[in-house]
């Protein structure tokens, strides 16, 4: 009987894997705390004060750009975040990279902290943003590499999830700051955003490297300690899961260091141009189906609802924990469904819900019906949980899923610019266009929406529980792919590795793997 695959083995989590990607969501809630802060910073009637942006202070006629250049500097920012993060995941590591990012977070929230004036609030939030677009790179990228096939898609979630206990946190931290009587009450929240990435900075040394990167060094003792130690099954005690997995990835890595890994090259291969496309149409839609806007403004959309300074706050607030739940729902069920399905129906509902509210705000909007206006309020929570349970997690793990190792940290560099250039045009025309031509604005979002699902649906590839090392064929690049896993488990390797330990069962794991591999190498033909 033919073995199993690597991806139809049942297997256990590992607590050494957990807790590695816990430690990974540090990282995504240094870029989540820096992002949402503002959303509450700019419900406090203190920091207003101190920006010399009330009604009489003389920056008041230039309130609204002001707002605007608040948000579209940070992701002015995050627009060379990424690129950073290209060259230090390649040139020193994914785990490094995670470093300079959540330093940068650190440095630059510390100054806005203590910003005396609105020049440099601005100044050191495009720093925080550079900071927080590099964590939105790396954390994912570094989640997808360390863990298993089967739980892909669930443990990269974390950094959704990350995403969203950041936003909870620091949204029911400058809730209860608007409360605090002092003229330095706004700078709390942003105080405590620090401590995410400070947490990062000083526990980063006892994270382990991710192994397809010291494999793509030449590292490979090293690739094998940490793969062997992560995905380690205490069902298996061969550990067959982790050394089929490692000889995949290495013979895949061998190949790939011999290919061009340039940007160039990803705009002039067809195959890795249509990833590139896939990239920019995933996160275009995503970051246009006015998730960040309705985030970042939601105090003002609330308040254009009638409702007053606390009750925008606790609706902000309760959006965020609303976002937080959802996420944690869609981890139970990601890696069960289709990719293309599950985005292509979060976009849908997303455009469904966005035009509920367009049409309940044409109605409501200048009213004073209380109903009306709760529907309103309504549609927003119900886009909410559209977008998590179908957008929110996959757009991060599929985008790394579908780029081969030597490209993965520059095509997730292509990604997050999008992601963040993008929302430079809709957050700095957001406030103006919310008092010029209001909902009329979702409008946009819808049609963005419909285009993803469209997309998502017939155009994107299904990478659900297959392998990184064979999603080239998915492409087109069959030639690209070393060894498949099912040709791999009709081989003589399980049992070539069963005779070696059988001899060697004393011996340490990380001076098998070479071995075994050497008698693979001999013993399998492809």
């Amino acid at each position: 009987m033919a073995q199993e695959t690597l991806v139809e083995r049942k297997h256990v989590i590992r607590w050494s894997l957990l807790w590695v990607v816990f430690f990974a969501a540090f990282v995504s809630m240094s870029y989540g705390a820096s992002n949402a802060i503002i959303s509450t910073t700019i419900g406090q009637p203190s920091w207003y004060r101190a920006m010399e942006l009330d009604e009489g202070q003389k920056h008041y006629h230039q309130r609204n750009a002001l707002l605007g250049a608040t948000s579209s500097l940070f992701y002015a920012g995050g627009f060379f975040g990424p690129f950073v993060h290209g060259w230090v995941a390649d040139a020193y590591g994914r785990k490094w990279s995670m470093f300079v990012a959540c330093a940068t977070v650190l440095v630059s929230q510390a100054l806005i902290t203590g910003a005396v004036n609105i020049g440099m609030f601005i100044c050191f939030r495009f720093f925080a943003g550079w900071g927080a677009y590099h964590c939105v790179a790396a954390a994912p990228n570094y989640i997808t590499e360390i863990v298993p096939p089967r739980d892909r898609g669930m443990l990269t979630d974390i950094h959704a999830v990350g995403i969203n206990v950041a936003y909870v946190v620091t949204g029911y931290i400058g809730l209860g700051f608007f409360f605090f009587e002092s003229s330095d009450a706004w700078r709390g929240p942003l105080a405590l955003t620090m401590i995410p990435p400070l947490v990062v900075c000083l526990g980063i040394y006892w994270i382990p490297e991710s192994p397809r990167w010291l494999l793509s060094k030449g590292r490979e003792e090293e690739a094998w300690e940490v793969l062997s130690r992560l995905h380690r099954d205490p069902t298996d005690a061969n550990n067959e899961f982790a050394r089929r997995e490692f000889y995949q990835i290495r013979k895949q890595i061998e190949l790939d260091r011999t290919l061009p890994a340039t940007y160039r090259e990803i705009f002039t291969r067809p195959s890795y141009r249509k990833r590139a496309i896939i990239t920019i149409t995933l996160l275009f839609c995503v970051m246009s189906s006015g998730i960040l806007v309705i985030q970042n403004y939601g105090v003002i959309i609330f308040g254009k609802l009638g409702f007053d300074n606390v009750q925008q706050l606790l609706f902000q607030t309760g959006y965020t924990a609303n976002c937080l739940l959802w996420s944690l729902v869609a981890m139970t069920f990601v890696d069960r469904v289709s990719r293309t399905r599950l985005l292509g129906t979060g976009y849908g509902m997303c455009a469904f819900f966005l035009t509920m509210l367009t049409i309940l705000l044409s109605v409501y909007e200048k009213t004073t019906n209380r109903a009306g206006l709760g529907a309103c309020v309504a549609m927003i929570f119900l886009y909410n949980v559209s977008f998590e349970l179908g957008l929110d997690g996959p757009e991060f793990f599929y985008q790394a899923e579908i780029w081969p190792s030597h490209l993965r940290a520059k095509g997730y560099a292509l990604a997050t610019c999008v992601y963040s250039g993008i929302n430079i045009v809709w957050l700095q025309a957001a406030p103006t266009a919310f008092a010029t031509i209001g909902y009329y604005y979702y409008i946009i979002f819808i049609v963005c929406s419909v285009f993803g699902s469209l997309m998502a649906f017939f155009y994107f590839p299904d990478t659900l529980h297959k392998p990184l090392e064979e999603v080239a064929a998915l492409f087109g690049d069959q030639d690209l792919v070393v060894v498949y896993q099912q040709q791999l488990g009709d081989s003589e390797l399980g049992d070539s590795i069963k005779e070696k330990e059988t001899h060697d069962r004393e011996k340490d794991e990380m001076k098998k793997a070479p071995s075994v591999d050497k008698i693979s190498n001999a013993d399998v033909s492809f």
